[in-house]
């Protein structure tokens, strides 16, 4: 773009008479630069810009179940926020969930590891171990574990994403797409599944508010967790439709598939969870 005014470029060190610097791309400074007047303007603009982004983002992933993906397969992405920042707004969301409703439905305490959990016996061998080699007391572990275990299960959640995508390999892994699709996907599948955790716990912590007991409660721990699996595996098949292009019967299988892989990478997730912060306190 022309400009009838003269600048010298500060990074470049040249005249130019475009508005923005052919080189580098700075742009040539406003008669009123960095007046309050401008920089509420670039603020105003700025924010504009990422709420724009944002809610489209957001509303794509809500209402149209993999059509963002195939928005960024094919290369229209300046409307939207990137993959992976989508997926870490959506991890900062349910994290402020938790934190707001005092509910921690991914961390496990210790004592949970090693008397209730399918891997129990497992667990008592590695923290006896664990014991042996840190010489503390079980009290003083469990202590330790309890609190680092809560971090850990909201700070790791990427874990289950790099977790998924090999499956979409497996499953999509012969169709004309870039390798990179498949972690898009992911990204852009669990960060509805994160909001979708965020609306199971907000029910929860209503049902709690009304008396009852929330998620400690196993018929209200079940249900949601039911529900949870169905809408996810409505979503997925929506998803790899629009993704992917799957249809018919394997298309439905498919969806049943990766459906069943979402809910057991969340068992597999806990005893990943277990392991890292057993080593790490």
């Amino acid at each position: 773009m022309a400009s009838s005014t003269v600048w010298t470029c500060p990074t470049c060190k040249r005249v130019r008479r475009t508005i923005f610097c052919p080189q580098c791309g700075e742009e040539r400074l406003r008669p009123n630069d960095l007046s309050a007047r401008d920089v509420a303007a670039q603020m105003a603009r700025g924010f504009s810009t990422i709420d724009g982004k944002l809610l489209r983002s957001f509303r794509s992933i809500l209402t149209g179940p993999g059509t963002l993906t195939a928005a960024h397969v094919a290369g229209r992405r300046r409307a939207f926020i990137g993959p992976l920042a989508m997926f870490f707004i959506a991890n900062a969301l349910f994290v402020g969930v938790q934190s707001l409703t005092g509910t921690n439905i991914l961390s496990t305490p210790l004592d949970s590891h090693l008397h209730h959990q399918d891997w129990s016996a497992l667990a008592q061998a590695m923290v006896q171990d664990r014991l042996s080699a840190t010489h503390q007391t079980l009290p003083t572990l469990s202590r330790a574990f309890d609190q680092a275990v809560i971090f850990n299960a909201k700070a790791l959640m990427i874990l289950m994403v790099l977790g998924f995508t090999p499956f979409l390999f497996l499953s999509f892994g012969t169709t004309e797409r870039p390798a990179g699709a498949q972690a898009v996907f992911a990204l852009h599948l669990y960060a509805f599944v994160l909001i979708l955790l965020c609306v199971a716990v907000l029910i929860a912590a209503a049902e709690l508010f009304a008396g009852g007991a929330g998620m400690r409660s196993p018929v209200v721990d079940v249900a949601l967790s039911l529900i949870s699996v169905m809408v996810c595996a409505g979503y997925i098949y929506a998803a790899i439709g629009a993704a992917y292009g799957a249809t018919g019967g394997l298309r439905i299988a498919k969806a049943l598939i990766l459906t069943a892989i979402v809910a057991g990478l969340f068992v597999g997730y806990r005893f990943a969870i277990f392991v890292i912060t057993l080593y790490s306190v």
